[in-house]
């Protein structure tokens, strides 16, 4: 059970457990993105273990093309989380990729696609994001109305690699996943230096928790990103009652390393 609660946990979704579901509408600060750019051929590959101990799962975020989708300019980015060694063998295969395909001048989704599998069970799904009208298309055919600024996860996970990273400056995301809303206030805290085995980086430690009344940040969940212009997300720390998880970056390929 911890292994896939892991590698979801890579891909932020223990931030948002089931009982947190927003089913209104909720007012977010609107984000400017910033000059970030992401280099196609981008690959961040990541190692996720739980306690120092085992390594349970990999991570990898991808910067795969930029062209018009049906007239946008846009950029199609992934994020890619598995199960992996006698975890995968014994314990529980998990493989999810999430597809997002973001509007290159503001960053914002327009359309999403998951494909999943957990053990044996395999799922897909798909959903059309209009930002102008603030609604969702699903792939059942309904249409949902959003926030401003509502992303899926793995468009998330690059908006906040480019959101201002000056300490103390919150930012509230709209999170679509699982055809449900979450918000999630994500704040800067402050500068930290960071070794991974792909080097040393100078960071902004990253906080990230549900807005909501209830016990938010029961996970006391970090993201470590550089400050420089490549905004890598180099280190994700989370301490859930059955131990340290650390997802930590072990390679870059498509972009200056130093």
């Amino acid at each position: 059970m911890f292994t896939k609660t892991l590698v979801r946990l890579a891909l932020i979704v223990l931030l948002i457990p089931s009982s947190f579901a927003q089913t209104r509408s909720i007012k977010a600060d609107r984000l400017t993105p910033s000059k970030i750019t992401f280099p196609v051929g981008e690959r961040l590959n990541y190692d996720v273990s739980w306690s120092d101990f085992i390594v349970a799962g990999e991570l990898t975020l991808e910067t795969k093309d930029r062209r018009s989708f049906d007239g946008v300019d846009g950029l199609h980015v992934s994020a890619q989380a598995q199960s992996v060694g006698v975890v995968s063998a014994f314990v529980y295969k998990v493989n999810d990729s999430y597809e997002s395909f973001l509007n290159a001048a503001t960053l914002q989704p327009f359309r999403a696609e998951k494909h999943s599998r957990r053990g044996k069970k395999r799922e897909q799904s798909s959903v059309i994001i209009d930002q102008q009208k603030r609604t969702a298309r699903l792939d059942d055919g309904r249409t949902i109305e959003i926030p401003p600024d509502t992303y899926d996860l793995a468009g998330l996970l690059y908006a906040i690699r480019a959101m201002d990273l000056t300490p103390g400056k919150a930012h509230t995301f709209n999170l679509l996943e699982d055809n449900k809303l979450y918000a999630i206030i994500v704040q800067p805290e402050g500068p930290e230096k960071i070794t991974t085995r792909v080097g040393s980086y100078d960071t902004v430690r990253v906080s990230t928790k549900m807005n909501s009344g209830r016990d938010s940040n029961v996970y006391n969940l970090r993201l470590y990103i550089t400050n420089d212009a490549r905004r890598l997300p180099v280190l994700i720390t989370a301490e859930p009652k059955w131990g340290q998880v650390r997802v930590e970056l072990t390679s870059v390929t498509g972009a200056n390393k130093k």
